[in-house]
Formats: C-alpha cells, sequence, structure tokens
C-alpha cells in the first residue's frame, strides 16, 4: 500500500482496538525474562505509541483542514466555487485518482458534475453526467448512508469514467432535510485505497458543503425577494399586481402553488402563481374557509400535510405536491390586507421558518403596494368623472337662464348613458315647475313620468320602474345639500345598464350639473383625494426608509461596537448636506446611503466582524470587501440607485489611500466625500470597545489636520460651520 496517501492510510493496517491500546499503554518497564523477549515487548510498545501519537496527529490535521474548509466558505462564494474548494481539499487529504462533487438534477434525474480534482480531473468533461441508480453511488443513494467498495476481484464493484477504471471507491450521498442534494465521489486506480475510516472525515466535510450551499440559497433568496418586491411599485393594475406577488411567493419559497387573496366587502380577489390543483378548480368554499380562518386569526399557519389538519382537511386533495401549506396574512399598520398562502415545497417535504420570514416580508411590501393601487384606481377614476363634472358645471355657468342650463344637463345625460328617452324637471322651492326638457324632443309620443318625478323629489330617492322586458326607468333626484332643485329621469335597455356607469355616479354628475356654483365641493373632494394618493406614495416611501432603519438596527446590533453609529452618522451627514445646499433628492439619497453604509457587512463573518482583537492581513482583506458587497446587495434596487454610491465608496481618502478601488480626489462621488467626513467625525466622538470617545473639538482639529490629504477641504469647512447644532451622542462630550 502506498505510505504517501491520505493522512491516515499508512497507519491503517496497524490499528489497535480500544483494550489494545489500553494494555499497549501500560508501564513501559519490561516484564521478567530473557533479554531478547525483553528487547522485543519493549519495541512493540514503543511502536505502539508511535501508532497512537500518528493516530491522533492524524485527527488533528482532518479537525484543522475541516475547520479551514469552514472558514473559507464563510467569505460569501458561490455553489461551483464552494464545491471546487471541497474536490481540492479532499484530493490533498486521499491524494486519489479523482475527486468529484456532482449535484443532483432533479428534472433530468441524473448527478451533474460541478467540481472535480486530482490527476484525471482534466480528462472528465465538465458535461459529465452519473446515474442515481448505477453502481456504488446507486447503491449509497437508495441506502441513504455512505459506502466503501475495495478490490475484491469483483468487476461489478469496479468504476469506470471516461477511459479510466477505479479500483477502489468512496460515495457520500449529501442529504439535506431527507432531500438529495448531490454525492462526493473519491475514486483511485489503485486496489483497497479507502477504507470505512475514511468515511467521518469525508461526511463532516460534505455536512459543511450542504449547509454552505443552503445559506447561499436563503441569501440569494431574500436579495431576490427584496428586489422583486421593490418593483411592486411599478404595477398599477389591481389584478397584475395580485398575480405579481403569487410569482414572488412561489418563487422565493420554492413553492408548486402560490395564492394571494385580498378581501373587499367581504369578497375575495385573488391572483395565482402556478398550474391550479383540480382540488381548486373543482370547488372553492374550503379555499374561501381557508382564507378566512387565516384572515380573522391574523396568525401565519404552517401545515406538513393539509390531509391530518383539522383546519384544512375539510380542502379536497388530488396532488402529492401540494400536500404541505403556508399560509400568511398581509398586514398594513395592523390593519389586515389580505392572505398570502403557499402549496408543496418542492425541496422539501414542508416549508420552513426562513421560508415563512420571507412571506411575511413579502406581505408587508405587497400591502403597501396593494393599498396604493386600490389609491391610485380610485383617483384616475375619481380624476375622470372630475373633468366631465367641471366641464358640464363650465356650461351650466355659461347658460343665459335656467331652461338652458337645464337642456345642457338632460343633453349630456342622454348622451353619456345613451338612454332610449330622457326628461328633466326643475322646480322652485314652492314646487313650482321652472324648467321642462324632453330628449328626444321631437317625439309627442315621449312624456314625463309625473308620478316619479314627484316622488324622487319628496323622498330624496333614487326611484326605479320596469317598463317593459327590456327597458326600465330611473329617476334621479337633483340635489345639494341646500336643497332638491329638481329630477333627472333616464328610460334605459338592459345593455346600456350594465355598460354605464353606476347610479350612484350619475348622481353626483347630475347633482353637480344642477348647482354650478357649488362645483367647488367636487373640487375640494378630488383635492382631498389627490392628498390621500400622495399620502400613500408617501407611506410607500416610509415603509422602505423604516425596513431599512430596521436592517441597520440588525447590524448595529449584531457589531457591538457600533451601536446606533448608523442613526447619528445618518444625521451628521444631513447637517453637512443641508449646508451644501444639495437638492432635496440628494439629501434623500444621502440619508439612505447613511443608513446602508455598511450593509455589505452582512456578508462578514461574525469571527472576523465581532474579533475582540487586532484583524491579521487576510481578515483584514476580507473585511475591506464590505463596500463592494453592499453595493452589489442593492444594485437593481430602483430606488436606492442614487445611494450606491456612498455604500461603494465610503473608505475611500482624498488622497487615495483607501478602499476598495483607492479613488482620489473628486474622483469620489461628491455624497460620499460628505459621508466620508462625517462617518469619521462620529467615530472619533462616540465610545469603541477599543478606545474611549474625544471631545468635539479634538475630533474638529484632527479632521482639520487632514483637510486635502484624507478629507475634501470644502467638507471639512462646512462640517467646522455645523458642528455647533449637530445633536450630541447619549453621553456628555467634553
Amino acid at each position: 500500500m502506498n505510505q504517501s496517501r491520505v493522512l491516515g492510510r499508512q497507519v491503517k493496517p496497524a490499528l489497535l482496538s480500544d483494550k489494545n491500546v489500553s494494555r499497549n499503554s501500560t508501564d513501559l518497564n519490561p516484564t521478567p525474562g530473557s533479554a531478547p523477549e525483553q528487547i522485543e515487548e519493549l519495541q512493540r510498545q514503543v511502536e505502539d505509541l508511535e501508532h497512537k501519537l500518528l493516530v491522533e496527529r492524524i485527527r488533528n490535521e482532518q479537525l484543522l483542514s475541516l475547520n479551514e474548509f469552514s472558514r473559507q466558505l464563510e467569505s460569501m462564494l458561490d455553489q461551483p466555487v464552494e464545491a471546487q474548494l471541497a474536490a481540492n481539499m479532499l484530493c490533498t487529504a486521499f491524494k486519489c485518482s479523482l475527486a468529484a462533487i456532482l449535484v443532483h438534477n432533479p428534472i433530468e434525474q441524473r448527478l451533474v458534475l460541478t467540481a472535480a480534482s486530482g490527476e484525471d480531473s482534466v480528462s472528465l468533461s465538465q458535461k459529465y453526467r452519473h446515474s442515481l441508480t448505477r453502481g456504488l453511488v446507486g447503491r449509497a443513494i437508495r441506502a441513504h448512508r455512505s459506502l466503501v467498495s475495495q478490490d475484491k476481484g469483483d468487476l461489478l464493484e469496479q468504476l469506470e469514467i471516461g477511459t479510466q477504471t477505479y479500483r477502489s471507491q468512496l460515495v457520500v450521498p449529501l442529504m439535506h432535510k431527507g432531500f438529495l442534494e448531490g454525492v462526493i465521489l473519491l475514486a483511485d486506480r489503485e486496489a483497497n485505497s479507502f477504507d470505512p475510516e475514511d468515511l467521518p472525515y469525508v461526511e463532516a466535510l460534505g455536512n459543511r458543503l450542504v449547509v454552505a450551499w443552503d445559506n447561499d440559497r436563503n441569501r440569494q433568496a431574500l436579495a431576490d425577494l427584496v428586489e422583486s418586491a421593490a418593483g411592486l411599485s411599478t404595477t398599477l393594475n389591481p389584478d397584475q399586481l395580485l398575480d405579481r406577488v403569487a410569482e414572488i411567493a412561489r418563487r422565493s419559497t420554492k413553492a408548486s402553488y402560490a395564492l394571494v387573496a385580498i378581501n373587499e366587502e367581504d369578497e375575495w380577489k385573488t391572483g395565482t402563481s402556478g398550474k391550479a390543483p383540480l382540488m381548486f378548480e373543482a370547488t372553492r368554499s374550503g379555499l374561501h374557509a381557508l382564507l378566512n380562518d387565516v384572515h380573522q386569526s391574523r396568525a401565519t399557519l404552517r401545515v406538513r400535510d393539509i390531509r391530518k389538519d383539522k383546519r384544512t382537511a375539510s380542502l379536497p386533495f388530488d396532488a402529492g405536491e401540494f400536500r404541505s401549506l403556508l399560509a400568511t396574512p398581509i398586514l398594513l399598520d395592523s390593519h389586515l390586507a389580505g392572505v398570502i398562502l403557499v402549496f408543496g415545497k418542492r425541496t422539501a417535504a414542508q416549508f420552513t421558518e426562513h421560508d415563512e420570514f420571507l412571506l411575511n416580508l413579502l406581505g408587508s411590501h405587497a400591502a403597501v403596494s396593494i393599498e396604493r393601487c386600490l389609491l391610485d384606481g380610485e383617483l384616475r377614476s375619481t380624476l375622470k368623472s372630475t373633468q366631465l363634472f367641471y366641464d358640464l358645471s363650465i356650461r351650466i355657468a355659461e347658460s343665459d337662464d335656467l331652461t338652458t342650463a337645464a337642456q345642457v344637463i338632460a343633453r349630456t345625460a342622454y348622451r353619456l348613458f345613451q338612454a332610449s328617452s330622457c326628461g328633466l324637471v326643475l322646480v322652485s322651492e314652492h314646487k313650482q315647475v321652472e324648467a321642462s326638457i324632453i330628449f328626444p324632443a321631437d317625439d309627442p309620443e315621449i312624456h314625463h313620468p309625473d308620478e316619479m318625478i314627484t316622488q324622487a323629489i319628496n323622498t330624496h330617492q333614487i326611484i326605479y320602474q320596469a317598463v317593459n322586458d327590456g327597458e326600465s326607468r330611473i329617476a334621479i333626484p337633483i340635489q345639494t345639500q341646500r336643497r332638491c332643485y329638481g329630477a333627472l329621469w333616464l328610460q334605459l335597455g338592459d345593455s346600456s345598464q350594465h355598460s354605464h356607469r353606476p347610479v350612484e355616479e350619475i348622481r353626483i354628475l347630475i347633482n353637480q350639473a344642477s348647482v354650478a356654483l357649488e362645483r367647488s365641493i367636487l373640487l375640494s373632494e378630488t383635492r382631498a383625494q389627490a392628498s390621500q394618493i400622495a399620502s400613500a406614495y408617501e407611506r410607500l416611501e416610509k415603509s422602505y426608509d423604516q425596513t431599512l432603519f430596521a436592517l441597520m438596527n440588525a447590524l448595529d446590533a449584531r457589531d457591538h461596537e457600533t451601536e446606533a453609529h448608523t442613526q447619528r452618522v445618518s444625521q451628521i451627514a444631513l447637517a453637512i448636506g443641508k449646508a451644501a445646499n444639495i437638492s432635496p433628492d440628494e439629501l434623500k439619497a444621502l440619508q439612505r446611503g447613511a443608513l446602508l453604509h455598511d450593509i455589505g457587512k452582512i456578508g462578514i463573518s461574525d469571527t472576523i466582524l465581532l474579533k475582540n482583537g487586532a484583524l491579521d492581513s487576510q481578515e483584514w482583506d476580507l473585511m475591506r470587501k464590505h463596500p463592494v458587497i453592499g453595493a452589489e446587495i442593492i444594485k437593481g434596487i430602483p430606488f436606492l440607485s442614487e445611494a450606491k454610491s456612498i455604500i461603494a465608496n465610503h473608505h475611500e481618502r482624498w488622497d487615495g489611500s483607501g478602499y476598495p478601488n483607492g479613488l482620489a480626489g473628486e474622483q469620489i462621488p461628491f455624497l460620499a466625500r460628505i459621508f466620508i467626513v462625517a462617518d469619521v467625525f462620529e467615530a472619533l466622538t462616540s465610545d469603541r470597545v477599543y478606545r474611549k470617545h474625544i471631545s468635539i473639538q479634538d475630533a474638529l482639529e484632527y479632521i482639520k489636520s487632514q483637510s486635502g490629504i484624507l478629507f475634501d477641504p470644502q467638507i471639512v469647512q462646512l462640517l467646522e460651520r455645523v458642528a455647533p447644532e449637530l445633536p450630541l451622542p447619549a453621553y456628555p462630550i467634553n
């Protein structure tokens, strides 16, 4: 056997049982006997102790290599890179001909090569596929356990890849939550290269790799959801918005089917994503009961099997992939806006807490977007009606007498609602007829329905009357808060009743037209509607800022050395920005950039971020990546585009000595230059674990001493001007 192979392989033939180790670790004093026997016994004891020490060294080296692998995985790498690191480490440890990482492709139902290392890896095609059922790999997958194959002369145990035949194999299935993620395959052309004692090390490495892949997916799902949710603000059609929210919910939780429902006057309006199962196509009564249950309880519902939960047992069931369920209410300022449902987790037996977190986050964004969308629709309809009302009022105001005004009203209603006949009667306060108009005026057979008109005027109510099977008549009182001025009547066919505006809108139009002098009432209502939509947009923007603030508070809480740093540096930066007379939009970008400047620390390991001592050069290299990571996180989010320059450049310096790009002078964006000065000033005047704060005056003196070196001289002058007005920290500054 090759003694230079895997760390422990050269000692495996001599491995002893615990009993033997205990026996051989006793006193080295020889037993009485002849000299050769004593020497032989001493040599055997020495060899056993050397072997024991070697085993311990090998175990320690394996643990160190696993720790090093775990540390490398903390650098937010992607799946292929992480797989290649694993393959390289395995090849180094076992000195085998081939170390391969294969990932399960559920669509192809094959194992796909992702990474390979070893002398045979160069001849292995990147398109290599392996069966889920063939050979030792298939047996390991079926048994859900790791297997080792030794060459015993059985050709069925040998593995052929391309032109190479391997006599030794080691296979470790990579399982996560009961699902196959992939396989680690070690192969060697020599016989007896692996044995079962190799398995714990490879399995431990595989577990770390699977956890890293799962964390990568969770981070990507969160980033995708935030980016997708930010795009909801551009969708104005309510139906499209619900379908869009359902699509984001299905994709982010990897569900088979998603449904989003909002409740309007006890009616459910829904949007879906994914092919609807037959149980929803056949009946919706069970679905509505489930929606009402989640809506009323205001609680998230997570079910592993809907057939076994009493809350969902009434749902018809006909497809296994829809067995699991996650349902969460959509809340806006404690107001119930609707419900999000996802069915059938495709990559696990049930939905996880992370899926619940993603749906709750999506629900917060969706609630604001849904309200904005509905208000926008109401505003558009109201504005259209307002324009019609205004034009009619202008024509009435231009009329010379009451009869002309009545003709304008009746003609507008006759044409607008496509009535077969129409009439209008205006009366004085003493019930005397002041104007009487009929359309079409050239038909002598058409008369006012006097009884309906009188009833509408006296009751101040809309009166309906069936004329025949195809037509009906409606009389609408023309009134304001002051009094009733008369009534308009319309004779409508069935088709026109369904194709025109609701009765309430007709009444508003008539009342507005009859009292042109009071048209300011409707204009005031329109201004109120416009204020509501402006308020909705303001709440939407506030919701984004609150989300950002909450996120940065979470980062501050994670990094104990800089708690409350984000809020205070934001205040200082805004004060400098106002002194620089930048625009309101630039101030908003400066505020958001200040809040998010350290968001890239999400990608920095706690072992580095919270380290008590000084960072080594490698740790500093990772720490200096956080501006790049932060800019990458917010890339593609429209409302944060202006803040990106601050996040990416807040550690640059005027003389080019900063990082990550070494920009100098005016190469550094202006808003970033403002933030850089504010950031250093806040840091100097705040307590840190490694030092106490200094006074505001001392901090100003230091910053002025670095003007033109580390800082933009113009920004330094602005800081000196606003320093007396800056809010003090929570502790006194001398």
